[in-house]
């Protein structure tokens, strides 16, 4: 990989740190033990179908963990977001040439069961009870279902402006 290549992976990494952040930090707090809902996770399955999935991985982790540090009450969070949200991006692919496919659609809900039962084991473990987080299930699971509604929404009109194949040129420095 050439020095430029990486370059523009590392910003496209970084704007996706930033999307990631934003998208997070804007949240609907539940009242059940400093739970949120946020639609951080759409722009985490974005930089996964665009991203390799080490770069994909390290977006997540900063931008969710940087919103959990700048959430009031959400810093007790921020070591399991940063464990929980890279956990996320193998469900997608980077290697079709758009952002919906059978893969990419089935991994929202792979991807959203995979943040629920992380969270309620890290909320079991940072409270010292595990019967809470299944009572908060329900209303935790609003989170990866709006993601996910969100995302295919996205990657639809990112699909019909057949704009997979200009980033896919954008990263690897072929644009005219």
């Amino acid at each position: 990989m050439k020095q430029s290549e990486k370059t523009r992976l590392m910003v496209m990494t970084a704007l996706f740190a930033a999307l990631i952040f934003v998208a997070t930090r804007m949240n609907i707090p539940t009242g059940i033990n400093n739970r949120i809902i946020h639609i951080g996770d759409a722009a985490i399955y974005l930089a996964a179908c665009i991203l390799p999935m080490p770069y994909a991985m390290i977006s997540g982790a900063i931008g969710a963990g940087l919103a959990d540090f700048m959430t009031p009450g959400a810093a007790l969070w921020i070591l399991p977001t940063m464990i929980i949200k890279p956990l996320l991006v193998p469900f997608f692919t980077s290697k079709t040439g758009k952002f919906i496919s059978t893969r990419n659609i089935v991994g929202t809900v792979l991807a959203g069961i995979t943040g629920l039962i992380g969270y309620a084991i890290a909320e079991g473990f940072i409270f010292g009870n595990f019967i809470a987080p299944l009572i908060g299930i329900p209303v935790a699971a609003l989170q990866p279902i709006g993601s996910a509604i969100l995302f295919v929404l996205i990657a639809y009109a990112f699909d019909t402006m057949k704009l997979k194949s200009h980033l896919t040129r954008q990263l690897k420095g072929n644009v005219s």
